[in-house]
């Protein structure tokens, strides 16, 4: 027993069973109305508070694991901009069932310490005590984030509430916090439930985190192939991706050192090359492939020359000499069948050869229509026909001049 003349140190109050773990980021962090003794000291000390039997709403809660380029990172649960995995499902569930036990062997060890003070009574924190481990149980069926978030929640309300309890039992047993805190650090250091459950942890982060960066590496390349087969340029993603495929050794040797601050130093490396790569693909997707190209200016150059056969059709048929257009529109034909014939074969830089003579082709009939329209007494709608397929022609082949 603690005499009732010994002041309770309400600095050093509510310690205890709510540290945040580190290096990973606490479960139930200080969202829950929980602080260790050293931000408690830094801060200048904790206030008493009433009791009160209902734990604040609307925490915010820790969620998972973002494998590939986030390997230990932490993010919102309450944020739907990203799914876990399966694996990072099961690493959440491995982290939640550490960090739950360590809590749970600070909550058993708080009661057995107000237990000795006198006039306490620890009916209300062995309740919480009780829900608190039922909600462990819970744990290997929480299956995607949204249960995760859900129960993780319903753990923070508990352990706020075995908080506040704490704290009026503390307040009437006068007790120490140092006391309090010295029993916890004996009770969880060097526990072996505890440590299996870090290694499990650790275990489960790591297998999952590597078999989730190989999906991932396996499909990029595919994105990469597929893209390939279809006249892109990958060139610059594709070395990319080979140096994230090789940083995996990385990226295991991190994992498997077991410090977090290795493994977030290969988790900011991997995020840089990760979002390099993302904008690369992004710049490749947005490339007219190779072929495309080529085959829109044969397609265009057709359709140019059925038009210029009407045109030419109607000029001869009031008799109108069409001079230079005749021989030009011919030329443009047969270097578009030589283009089109080039580019069946798949050599699409061979393919810009004849396709440079039909852009000169184009400019010549252009200037050919305009020389008729301008020279000869014809009807308003030939002469305006004649004007537009000029102009159409200079377009297409000043197009061509700045891609060829």
């Amino acid at each position: 027993m603690i005499s009732r003349t010994c002041a309770p140190s309400l600095k050093k109050l509510q310690i205890l069973i709510f540290r945040r773990h580190q290096p990973t980021v606490s479960t139930f962090g200080n969202a829950g109305g929980s602080l260790n003794l050293r931000q408690q000291r830094e801060s200048g000390g904790v206030q008493a508070h009433p009791v009160k039997r209902s734990a604040p709403r609307g925490l915010p809660v820790i969620a998972g694991f973002i494998l590939i380029a986030l390997l230990c990172c932490t993010v919102s649960a309450d944020s739907n901009a990203t799914v876990s995995s399966p694996n990072a499902i099961a690493t959440r569930q491995a982290h939640l069932a550490w960090t739950a036990l360590e809590k749970e062997t600070e909550m058993k060890t708080a009661i057995t310490y107000v237990t000795t003070l006198f006039g306490t009574d620890t009916t209300n924190m062995s309740a919480d005590l009780t829900a608190f481990r039922g909600e462990e149980t819970r744990i290997p069926a929480a299956a995607s984030d949204a249960d995760l978030a859900d129960l993780i929640s319903d753990m923070k309300n508990t352990t706020a509430l075995f908080r506040n309890d704490t704290s009026t039992q503390m307040t009437i047993g006068q007790g120490k916090g140092d006391d309090l805190e010295r029993q916890i650090g004996l009770a969880t250091a060097n526990n072996p439930y505890i440590t299996d459950k870090q290694n499990a942890y650790r275990n489960t982060r790591s297998t999952g985190t590597l078999a989730d960066f190989d999906a991932w590496d396996t499909n990029s390349q595919q994105v990469l192939d597929s893209l390939n087969a279809n006249g892109y340029d990958t060139t610059a993603a594709q070395r990319t991706l080979d140096r994230i495929s090789i940083s995996r050794r990385d990226v295991q040797s991190a994992l498997g050192s077991r410090s977090e601050s290795t493994v977030a130093s290969a988790s900011q490396q991997l995020l840089a090359q990760t979002q390099g790569f993302s904008g690369q693909v992004t710049i490749a997707q947005g490339q007219v492939p190779e072929g495309v190209q080529e085959q829109f200016f044969i397609d265009q150059g057709y359709r140019a020359v059925e038009r210029a056969d009407k045109v030419n059709y109607d000029l001869t048929m009031i008799l109108i000499d069409i001079g230079p257009a005749d021989p030009a529109l011919s030329k443009t034909k047969t270097d578009l069948a030589s283009s089109r014939k080039v580019l069946s074969t798949g050599n699409f830089e061979a393919t810009r050869t004849p396709l440079r003579l039909v852009r000169q082709d184009f400019v010549d009939l252009s200037q050919a229509y305009r020389d008729v329209a301008h020279t000869s007494d014809l009807p308003p709608a030939l002469t305006a026909e004649l004007n537009s397929m000029a102009l159409r022609l200079g377009t297409t082949a000043d197009r061509m001049g700045a891609v060829l």
